[in-house]
């Protein structure tokens, strides 16, 4: 029996985020908001929302990214990491990456970034991007 596995695009879209913005002081990368977050580092938090199988091996997943840092205040340079991030998950050239996932960037499911408001004092931005992705193949 062989399985198609869809593919972990959080891990990818964290790893490939780390390994890109190394020069940005005290970044933190995951796919969850840690407990207590107070702004006082850049955090970028990437959620796979799914989507469906369109092929045996390609899956369209859609992923919403959140960008904090720094104060509600001076939103700019949060606004500038969110849009850095948005170029460097759109850029093209992703899908020549070894180990990389995505097939095809779906352009008209990618948006952003924009403010995001809440109650918490710090700067939020929002971003979507969607790919065609593979799965892995597992043979059982």
């Amino acid at each position: 029996m062989t399985l198609v596995i869809p593919p972990d695009i959080e891990l990818w879209a964290c790893t490939y985020l780390r390994g890109h913005l190394k020069d940005v002081a005290g970044l933190k990368v995951s796919n969850r908001e840690p407990d207590g977050y107070d702004g006082s580092y850049p955090l970028i938090t990437v959620r796979d929302d799914g989507g469906s199988q369109s092929d045996r091996l390609v899956f369209d997943r859609q992923m919403g990214v959140n960008v904090r840092m720094g104060p509600r205040s001076r939103p700019k340079p949060c606004r500038d990491l969110a849009a850095s991030v948005y170029g460097l998950l759109t850029d093209p050239a992703i899908v020549l990456q070894s180990d990389c996932p995505v097939a095809a960037i779906t352009w008209d499911g990618c948006n952003g970034p924009y403010p995001v408001s809440e109650d918490s004092d710090i700067a939020r931005y929002y971003l979507i991007v969607e790919y065609s992705a593979i799965g892995t193949i597992q043979h059982q």
